[in-house]
């Protein structure tokens, strides 16, 4: 077996998670409960929840990666932030809520956002005194075993040494393997709150303590080396609970703490599955379904709820609440105290979604340049679906029927075009039909996907972040493009307007449409529609300061979404007006104090039940009362 890293010592999990030398996968079973001791497999877990673990496998133990060899269910799924590079607070009803009777800021409850991470040093996430407003940081692309004392004392930046944690033991030169089985005790156990890096499997975690000596350094990187590079997650915090000073109040939930989550990027071997272009960010669901479960252990039930915001998506899964992360912050959101709130996704205009039935011809434009994309083809059973794909040059494939069994590879005799076919006839999550085609290297020009013996059908490119040419569908469905995991039940899933003209911004993804005499109902999403064009951040400049600037995407309506529920967890839970209360019924709450429109029939697929109103939820309430 290869050695690595510590010469005769075996990797640790840690470094096991790191490595691209190890598959990634999630199971919904408990690893400890099934005997691996006799395969001879290198191989650990890391407890995602109850019923889901992600496993990382050395790829020399295993047959190489495909669809056909390891179920689409358990492949992760890779996400992206969802940003476009009047003031929305106002027109969201949240502003009215934070003065006098209701005093509404957010106070005692903890936002959570797991994604690039955290300019801790912005005057917006500090108190008056300098403080800061963020309970802790993991962040999971600086590795504990990486050596030395971390935090406190280090002075390069690159995990150091230890200092903080090593007066509980953490910290000091170390063997990893001395320390690995015990992190991962921690990790698996449900009990332990306001982890540190010896309570999470991978990646360092700064506390509030960390960052609040940092900040009394002259340069705060020295000591916590945690930074945000892309800016994304700093926005969503400032678009939550930002705030410095009355002149400066960027967010709803200005009393609120924060945990966040720096996601590392998914390994290299599924950017190249994906065909994730260089320099494009891409994160894989088990990071971020392990993001949120460090950020659940900031719970205490009738003392700190918790808000989990999402402004990632992805257009993997069959888009209708069945995907294994849509059942994660199902089961995560169940429980008292909690609420969570999900992007729609900025892919309603990006012409990636096909729907059809019976019959039908799907028209595939590929741009010039374009070196690779996933297709995934989703159908109802109990049809068998078949279907031709035919190139530009006019070469087709055989008729391509569901076969569990392999990978099959077509080449293209006078174009360089290879397609790998996967297929499931019963995917285990949704229960469709599934073929997933792999299009290396295809010519540009018009594809045709000819489609017989189906029920309805749906057909999803990647999003658009993934695509490096002009490709889109030449007679696209612009309804159900929210992106995953925005049909889970229990989560608050929002659309994005444009709050100057009341507007659904045009990128803003749609739910399911009801098409009469077509059998492919799903709930209703989205839940609400909030504010997400121009919305104002504070972001650092190349000098050192900070300026006040505006964003645009789903993931700012996502946040603001988040503080103002965080502002309601405020009334309901810290002030005792409702301590029982869960996601779901939050959500209800959102929808009956919504602004809607008198010649707008609601619910629908792209207001959901209206346009975010937080004070109009409590003139509901005053009239119940």
């Amino acid at each position: 077996m290869e050695k690595q890293a510590w010469g005769n010592i075996m990797p640790s999990c840690e470094e096991r998670i790191y490595s691209n030398d190890y598959y990634d996968f999630l199971i919904d079973y408990m690893v400890e409960e099934i005997q691996y001791s006799n395969t001879g497999l290198d191989y650990c877990y890391a407890k995602i929840s109850n019923l889901l673990s992600a496993v990382f496998v050395q790829r020399n133990n295993v047959p190489p990666f495909s669809l056909s060899e390891y179920s689409y269910r358990f492949v992760p799924k890779l996400y992206v932030p969802m940003e476009t590079v009047s003031f929305p607070l106002l027109k969201s009803g949240i502003l009215q809520v934070q003065n006098e009777p209701l005093e509404l800021t957010g106070r005692s409850v903890v936002i959570g956002i797991a994604d690039s991470g955290i300019d801790y040093r912005n005057p917006a996430f500090r108190r008056s005194d300098g403080s800061t407003r963020i309970l802790a940081i993991w962040d999971q692309t600086i590795p504990y075993t990486r050596g030395g004392n971390q935090g406190q004392n280090n002075q390069n930046g690159n995990g150091g040494n230890q200092g903080q944690n090593n007066q509980n033991g953490n910290g000091g030169n170390r063997n990893p393997n001395n320390q690995n089985g015990q992190r991962l005790d921690n990790w698996n156990d449900d009990r332990i709150t306001e982890r540190t890096s010896g309570d999470v499997p991978y990646g360092t975690v700064y506390t509030r303590e960390d960052i609040n000596r940092a900040l009394q350094q002259e340069n705060p990187l020295e000591y916590v080396p945690t930074v945000d590079e892309t800016g994304h997650g700093t926005a969503m915090a400032c678009a939550a609970g930002g705030y410095a000073g009355p002149d400066q109040i960027l967010g709803g939930a200005i009393d609120a703490e924060f945990v966040i989550v720096k996601c590392k990027e998914a390994k290299q071997y599924l950017k190249d599955y994906y065909f994730v272009p260089e320099g494009v960010s891409a994160y894989s669901d088990a990071d971020i379904m392990m993001a949120y479960r460090f950020i659940d252990s900031y719970q205490v039930i009738f003392e700190r709820p918790v808000v989990y915001a999402l402004g990632m998506g992805s257009n993997s899964g069959a888009h209708d609440g069945s995907s294994v992360f849509s059942e994660f912050l199902n089961g995560l959101t169940v429980r008292r105290g909690r609420a969570a709130v999900v992007c729609g996704g900025n892919e309603g205009n990006q012409k990636l979604h096909f729907r059809g039935y019976g019959d039908m011809d799907a028209e595939l434009r590929v741009g010039e340049g374009e070196n690779g994309f996933v297709l995934e083809i989703w159908g109802e059973l109990p049809s068998f679906l078949t279907m031709q794909i035919t190139s530009p040059g006019g070469e087709s494939t055989p008729f391509l029927e569901v076969n569990n069994d392999q990978t099959r590879t077509y080449r293209f005799i006078y174009e360089r075009t290879t397609l790998q076919v996967d297929s499931e006839l019963i995917e285990q999550s949704s229960g469709k039909e599934l073929i997933v085609v792999r299009f290396i290297q295809p010519t540009a020009g018009i594809w045709t996907m000819k489609v017989r013996n189906a029920e309805t059908f749906h057909m999803w490119l990647p999003v658009r972040s993934f695509l490096r040419g002009d490709t889109f569908f030449l007679r696209p469905e612009p309804d159900r493009t929210i992106t995953e995991p925005g049909y889970a039940e229990n989560v608050i899933t929002v659309s994005t307007y444009q709050d100057s003209n009341n507007s659904i911004w045009g990128e803003s993804g749609r739910g399911y449409k009801n098409v009469t005499g077509v059998r492919d109902a799903i709930k209703q999403k989205p839940d609400l529609a909030t504010p997400g064009v121009d919305v104002p951040v504070l972001e650092a400049t190349s000098a050192g300061n900070y300026v006040r600037t505006e964003k645009t995407g789903s993931s700012m309506a996502a946040a603001i979404t988040a503080g103002a529920v965080a502002q309601f967890l405020q009334w309901a839970i810290i002030e005792g007006n409702d301590t029982n209360i869960k996601s779901k019924e939050v959500k209800s709450f959102l929808q009956i104090g919504a602004d809607r429109e008198a010649d707008i029939n609601y619910p629908n697929n792209q207001w959901g039940y209206g346009r975010l109103n937080l004070q109009g939820v409590f003139d509901v309430i005053s009239q119940i009362r």
